[in-house]
């Protein structure tokens, strides 16, 4: 009973938390324009009229093809930094992780505001187009999605013993050879883990996607805020609720590989 009792304010704490989850696809199926309680009816006519907004459709494939552009990139500086830290003794090594870390401790739109008036004084020094284009959006979100890869990638190569690849260089093989053939495939679960949490916040990035982004191009969060700026109805509760549910479904996967819940 005791136990029981401890429990419960943690299962009102969760359910404080998800509430406005469950509320917005509650939303999503409402039958009428005007969102009032109760409800006059439910249907799927909001889904429905999802396929006849393009601009959602467009600015969900520029999320998505930053999103994947930015993770590639990350993954791979991830993973070369990330050997450095666990493998590698320097002078700087702790100041290194703090730095890669950072992008966690300073708030989003701090770091959206510092990024632009940076690639704003390169541009008028080299006379070169940084502010806003696609790139430039795309090194933002490296930025904010590398702390992921770091640290879950750190994460892994802390589980493997360095032993296993001096087994294999005194087998013959080149160093090379041995990471290939022992660490990355023991590394592959924490790999997949950083890219999909990494693809997460960065497709789900409004801050420094509001100062990069190039006119006429949004990405979905901020068309989702264009959206509700003007006009409130299910059918922005509708795209949340689809986003909600690819979100869900890809940190499942990730916790499928790897306990993400007791590595970040």
């Amino acid at each position: 009973m005791l136990a029981i009792s401890k429990k419960i304010p943690i299962l009102l704490i969760f359910l404080f938390i998800t509430l406005p989850l469950f509320m917005v696809l509650w939303i999503s199926f409402f039958s009428q324009q005007l969102i009032i309680f109760p409800p006059k009816g439910y249907s799927l006519e909001w889904y429905k009229a999802l396929g006849e907004q393009t601009q959602f459709l467009d600015s969900f494939l520029l999320s998505l093809k930053v999103s994947v552009t930015a993770t590639v990139f990350s993954i791979i500086l991830g993973l070369f930094s990330s050997i450095a830290i666990v493998r590698y003794n320097f002078w700087g090594k702790k100041i290194l992780e703090m730095l890669f870390l950072s992008p966690l401790i300073v708030p989003s739109i701090i770091t959206g505001i510092a990024i632009y008036i940076y690639l704003f004084n390169l541009e008028r020094m080299s006379n070169m187009n940084l502010v806003p284009s696609y790139w430039s959006l795309v090194i933002a979100h490296i930025i904010i999605a590398l702390p992921w890869t770091v640290r879950l990638i750190s994460a892994g190569l802390q589980s493997i013993s360095p032993s296993l690849e001096e087994a294999s260089i005194d087998l013959g093989s080149t160093k090379v050879q041995a990471f290939y053939n022992i660490v990355l495939p023991n590394l592959r679960p924490s790999i997949i883990a950083a890219a999909i949490l990494s693809f997460i916040h960065s497709f789900n990035n409004l801050e420094i996607s509001l100062m990069l982004v190039s006119p006429g191009e949004t990405t979905l969060p901020i068309e989702i805020l264009n959206y509700v700026t003007w006009r409130i109805d299910p059918l922005i509760a509708a795209v949340s609720t689809v986003q909600i549910l690819l979100i869900a479904i890809l940190m499942w996967i990730a916790n499928r590989f790897v306990k993400v819940t007791n590595m970040i």
